[in-house]
């Protein structure tokens, strides 16, 4: 148990992007970005030394209701870094500088300062969401992200954008809803056993579970499922995540698919690890949800023509993948679950930051009707498109190939066959649509006249260098997995508080 100054690390890390929102958001045009990058890598910093005690003196109690043990240290470690990599991207390619018209750009950049804020803002609640042991603020943090992700999503303020956010705020608070009556029952359950205070700590959960009611944890847990599921993506809770991740900015549209979209399952871990063994439908409707999930969304994104909803309904494919691992179980399940969510995080942020780079280049286009022939004049991006398309396919020595080797080895550890048939047939359409995608966009001719008359050139460098940390994450995952095993194992092992 980490104790001392060492405790004061997890308030220092959600405190800061807070704090500093103000004063970058004021300072100039031109130094906003590298302040920004600099708040980014401050906090990327203080995740690397938490999660550093973390892993040789165990989890780490803080004020506030907060608890750092290995599964928050390693989700705020990727929220950190998803957040640097994006920081470093949007200093060439900040929200709006390329918007065409003069008027509408002169707007856009009017509210790059709000952006930015908003930003910093997120990736606290986020940190928040990972870091708190106290279930009740665990919803709350989760709504907050919802609030600040629907602004940062209708950027743009056009009408797509506006309706992407409104349908993103509304659906994921209906969703969101369910989970705050589930934490009630759990609440409810656990007081009369722990005490007013002591209930509302999830690491107490473990406990009580055998005191609790069966029903009453049965459908609380069925409740923070529907609301998790819903923020998370998973089908046929996913409705929002096309418009969204579509009319985003494309740092957002990666952080939205990175981390965002991830930091529900660490409600989802730590619950199922304490309830899912004493109840067998809660890990059968998680095995069910994720395999129906995989499927549905590969389909969805093979049909897709526009490289944003394709990116965005192949995220709810991926999604599947650790829902169905959380539903395989304790400790295979579980360390798949948490490596896939750390290996999809940085393949898929590159996709849509490579896309962001498409759409610069290639004059506002990404459909895949429109475009091709762009790896002649950016090179560099085609190949770090490529990266994170054989990795998401889960080729070898990418990081999704290990991702998805330990699901499928936890699933053929556990008899889940059925798990098992429907990652493979995901995984297959996964790769076609990826390889698609790659030729598509990179190979062949242009297929619009403005494109062959003005070839697009390769972005600039901070916009490479976002790309490129992400790609080198991907790469590292995939070469050297071990790197992370104690971590990862501790984190796995901590899902319930234990």
């Amino acid at each position: 148990m980490v104790t001392g100054a060492a405790a004061w690390v997890p308030v220092a890390l959600l405190a800061l992007p807070v704090v500093v929102a103000g004063p970058v958001a004021l300072s100039g045009r031109r130094l906003r970005p590298w302040l920004w990058i600099a708040a980014c890598a401050a906090a990327l910093a203080l995740a690397a030394a938490q999660a550093a005690a973390v892993l040789a003196r165990g989890p780490i109690p803080a004020l506030g209701g907060l608890r750092v043990d290995g599964l928050a240290a390693v989700m705020a470690l990727l929220i950190a870094f998803l957040a640097f990599a994006c920081s470093v991207y949007a200093a060439g390619d900040l929200p709006g500088a390329h918007a065409g018209e003069p008027e509408r750009r002169a707007r856009l950049e009017a509210r790059l300062p709000a952006f930015t804020a908003l930003f910093l803002v997120l990736e606290s609640t986020l940190f928040w969401t990972v870091m708190t042991d106290d279930i009740v603020l665990l919803w709350v943090a989760l709504e907050a992200t919802t609030l600040a992700s629907a602004l940062l999503v209708s950027f743009y303020w056009d009408e797509r954008a506006l309706e992407a956010g409104w349908k993103y705020l509304l659906l994921l608070t209906v969703g969101i809803t369910a989970a705050f009556f589930g934490c009630v029952l759990l609440y409810a359950g656990a007081a009369p056993h722990l005490g007013e205070a002591s209930a509302l700590r999830i690491s107490n959960l473990a406990r009580v579970a055998d005191a609790l009611p069966p029903h009453l944890a049965l459908v609380a847990c069925l409740l923070l499922l529907v609301g998790f599921g819903t923020k998370a993506g998973l089908a046929p809770f996913h409705p929002w995540v096309a418009d969204a991740h579509a009319e985003a900015p494309a740092v957002m549209s990666a952080f939205l698919s990175g981390v965002i979209i991830k930091v529900p399952f660490v409600g989802l871990l730590r619950v199922w690890s304490v309830f899912g063994p004493r109840q067998p439908a809660l890990e059968d409707a998680l095995l069910a949800l994720g395999g129906f999930t995989m499927l549905a969304g590969a389909a969805l994104a093979a049909a897709q023509d526009d490289l944003k909803r394709m990116h965005a309904y192949s995220s709810v494919s991926q999604v599947g993948f650790v829902a169905a691992a959380i539903g395989l179980g304790a400790p295979f399940g579980h360390y798949a679950a948490v490596f896939f969510i750390v290996s999809h995080a940085l393949a898929k942020g590159l996709l849509f930051l490579v896309t962001g780079a498409v759409t610069h280049a290639a004059l506002g286009h990404r459909g895949l009707a429109a475009l091709g022939g762009l790896g002649r004049g950016m090179p560099v991006t085609a190949a770090l498109a490529g990266v994170g398309a054989l990795s998401l396919a889960g080729m070898p020595p990418f990081g999704g190939f290990v991702a998805k080797l330990q699901v499928a080895l936890a699933a053929a550890d556990a008899g889940a066959w059925a798990v098992l048939a429907a990652a493979a047939l995901a995984s297959l359409l996964t790769m076609a649509y990826m390889t698609a995608m790659v030729q598509r966009t990179f190979l062949g001719a242009p297929r619009t006249p403005e494109l062959a008359l003005a070839p697009p050139r390769e972005v600039p460098l901070p916009m490479l260098l976002g790309m490129a940390l992400l790609a080198a994450g991907v790469v590292a995952l995939g070469l050297a997995p071990q790197g992370l095993d104690g971590l990862l194992a501790m984190a796995a092992g901590d899902a319930g508080g234990r």
